[in-house]
């Protein structure tokens, strides 16, 4: 059951009972719910989700395989911490982080496409390619896979 669907079934339920003031009933249906999206949370890895669908759909599995072989990822950052605009050789060091990890990234993309190929010429499925990708993926040094957005760790990255 989806994150979702636990959700707006948890909702429907509390609307069907009448509003109470019971501190304990409602401090059990918070921390439920905390532990809830903390639980999904921590599970969640990018592009997983997809593997009931590329599972299922063969030409949407034939996309997935290639995006998830041939994109090479991007490093996330906070704009918040980005230097003024008017201090350039700030932004230089600022925007060297990005450099340096788009070269990694480059040597992680070559490893994916080198999956994909082989095993392409073994003849397996684009759900398989897609699936040992995913693999491969969450194998990466966990360090890569935050910068990247490989893994999700909260709400907004």
């Amino acid at each position: 059951m989806s994150d979702i669907t636990s959700a707006t079934n948890m909702i429907v339920t509390a609307l069907q009972f009448k509003p109470t003031t019971n501190a304990s009933t409602l401090s059990s249906t918070n921390q439920a719910t905390a532990n809830s999206s903390a639980t999904s949370i921590t599970q969640r890895h990018g592009w997983d989700h997809f593997i009931p669908d590329v599972e299922t759909d063969p030409a949407f599995a034939t996309t997935m395989a290639k995006d998830a072989a041939f994109i090479p990822d991007k490093l996330l950052v906070n704009l918040n911490d980005a230097p003024p605009l008017n201090d350039a050789e700030a932004w230089r060091a600022w925007t060297s982080q990005s450099t340096q990890f788009d070269s990694d990234a480059a040597k992680v993309t070559e490893q994916r496409v080198g999956i994909y190929k082989d095993m392409k010429f073994q003849g397996s499925t684009d759900a398989e390619i897609f699936k040992a990708i995913m693999e491969f993926n969450h194998s990466l040094p966990m360090d890569y896979q935050i910068k990247s957005g490989l893994i999700k760790l909260d709400t907004y990255a």
